[in-house]
């Protein structure tokens, strides 16, 4: 009996879970083109953004540290 309380409980919050509704987009004219390069202090790892929504793009996050942008 327990068993079937706890399946029922699970199928339950993935049905709510699954009709919840999804985090929209960023809006199509917010976005603006941008040539930034950013470099992981910890791994060396390199990242291009292209497109942000905004002029001044926050830096993106690697090994658990902020990404330091590179000239």
């Amino acid at each position: 009996m327990a068993i079937g309380v706890v399946i029922l409980r699970v199928g339950l919050w993935g049905i709510r879970m699954l009709a919840a509704p999804q985090a929209s987009g960023p809006d199509p004219d917010e976005i603006v083109e941008m040539y930034q390069e950013y470099r992981c202090s910890v791994c060396g790892m390199r990242l291009t953004v292209t497109h942000a929504q905004d002029h001044e793009a926050v830096a993106p996050r690697h090994c658990r540290e902020e990404m330091e942008p590179s000239d």
